[in-house]
């Protein structure tokens, strides 16, 4: 357990950040430099910030080299890796903060940010997470793929963002910039109130790493929390340092865990619908990306559906706890989940929420 240090005052606010960390030294000190900055500015409000670098057995000495170079931080280090979810929640045990940020090791923090998600988290005792506004730090002034201005999903459990539908990215041109609820905050960095986590749980190891954020954030609804935006603070992500997009593990890893995501938190009247249009739309992704040339997805969703059916026991018993503690139904939602085919509004060339938004209203 971290204790307090002796600048942080017993009634001082405490942020805890946890960093789950497995290789890449430029990227982790690069994150420190912009905490310690955010670190002294928030110290003068009264804000203690700690953070927790959690080594998930990382072999290249970055931890090591980090440790030297920013000596006030916190470590915690694994004998193997634990995946994101699993190091996040090493990290949340071995921490002590009224408030936990889990922060991505390849961020760059806009000063304020902090600030900027703490004027909305504490606005609502409701409100258990928030999310900045995630830009892209390749290509600057548009969102990031890893949640944008905040994340949605659609009625068959395929999240998408403000900013950011399947592959496409908007720019960012202030069009999101009203703090709202939202259906899940990014895991790229997400504030969270430890007294949710206390009464929601921590992140589902056995997602190990993608979409345990977007479980997590579900689960909070479902007991009566809220999720919402804090637009006016900002990072900007680097993204695919641990697995690129398009590699195979990710797409296999996000059709699972998607699937093991249904099966916890959906209603129980509508997961036998969820699951077979899901076995339609996943097949269907896979083999239409299989004639693009891209086979690997086909296979991807294979293994991820044979895996799911091998977990199906496993899982059941976590839905159990899920809906004996349930306090809000999913058709309570509406706000935040999209009502039809996410997939569909995509094929007839929605590319952005607005849009999305101006459609449905035109349809109904």
């Amino acid at each position: 357990m971290i204790t307090r240090s002796r600048e942080i005052e017993a009634n001082s606010m405490l942020i805890t950040v946890i960093i789950p960390h497995l290789q890449g030294h430029e990227i982790l000190l690069n994150t420190l430099t912009d905490l310690s900055d955010e670190r002294k500015r928030l110290l003068q409000r009264g804000i203690a910030l700690e953070v927790l670098v959690v080594d998930n057995a990382s072999s290249d000495g970055s931890v090591r080299d980090a440790e030297k170079a920013h000596p006030w931080i916190h470590v915690l280090r694994l004998t193997k890796n634990h995946g994101y979810a699993g190091g996040c929640n090493r990290g949340i045990e071995a921490s002590n903060g009224d408030w936990v940020w889990l922060l991505n090791d390849d961020v760059r923090l806009v000063p304020g940010v902090v600030e900027a998600m703490l004027e909305v988290a504490t606005s609502s005792p409701q409100i258990a997470a928030v999310q900045p506004k995630i830009l892209s730090h390749h290509h600057r002034g548009m969102f990031d793929y890893a949640g944008g201005a905040g994340g949605l999903i659609d009625r068959f459990g395929y999240p998408f963002a403000y900013g950011r539908i399947g592959g496409d990215m908007e720019l960012d041109g202030g069009q999101y910039d009203e703090p709202r609820e939202i259906f899940w905050a990014s895991g790229t960095a997400c504030l969270w109130r430890r007294s949710t986590l206390k009464d929601i749980g921590l992140l589902d190891e056995d997602f190990f790493a993608h979409q345990e954020e977007i479980d997590l954030s579900w689960r909070a609804w479902l007991r009566g929390w809220k999720v919402a935006s804090a637009p006016h603070g900002t990072v900007y992500h680097l993204g695919g340092s641990t697995l690129a997009y398009e590699s195979w593990n990710k797409m296999y890893l996000n059709h699972r865990n998607s699937l093991f995501m249904i099966l916890k938190n959906a209603d129980r009247f509508d997961l036998p619908g969820l699951l077979l249009a899901r076995l339609v739309f996943d097949h269907g992704i896979g083999v239409v990306e299989a004639l693009r040339g891209h086979p690997g997805r086909f296979t991807a969703v294979l293994a991820a559906w044979r895996d799911f059916v091998r977990a199906w026991r496993r899982i059941q018993s976590k839905r159990r706890h899920i809906q004996e503690l349930r306090k809000v139904h999913w058709r309570q939602l509406g706000h935040v989940v999209y009502p039809g085919s996410i997939l569909f509004a995509y094929a007839r060339g929605v590319r952005k929420v607005t849009q999305l938004v101006a459609k449905s209203a035109t349809e109904t």
